[in-house]
């Protein structure tokens, strides 16, 4: 099997290293580089850079996912973990098939009375 090239030139490299030295990258640093005639040019996408900046080990800072109401977004099983922590007890795996406001509720019951 041969190694395809890369469609990355070693001046591209060197641009995306020099925005990652101005602080962590973001899709939004990255969407605006990727606009940049020399990404451009060579159709790369703001996900490629995410992609080529992660392979090459650079700082990259996910977006985090809000809700509608702007709160992070928390999984079931994260609640059923927050359950188990604040009851003390093991076990409640099978209420990840709870419904997520029923859940909520509990959670925020228990952190409060606590």
């Amino acid at each position: 099997m041969t190694k395809s090239t890369s469609k990355y030139t070693e001046v591209m490299v060197a641009r995306l290293m020099v925005e990652a030295e101005k602080g962590p990258l973001n899709l939004a640093s990255l969407t605006a580089l990727a606009a940049e005639p020399l990404f451009s040019k060579a159709d790369i996408s703001a996900r490629g850079l995410v992609a080529k900046a992660r392979t090459l080990g650079l700082p990259y800072a996910k977006v985090e996912r809000v809700s509608k109401s702007g709160e992070p977004v928390v999984r079931k099983d994260e609640l059923v973990d927050m359950l188990e922590k604040a009851t003390g007890l093991d076990g409640l795996d099978s209420l990840a098939k709870a419904e997520k406001p029923a859940l909520r509720k509990l959670v925020d019951y228990l952190t409060v009375t606590a």
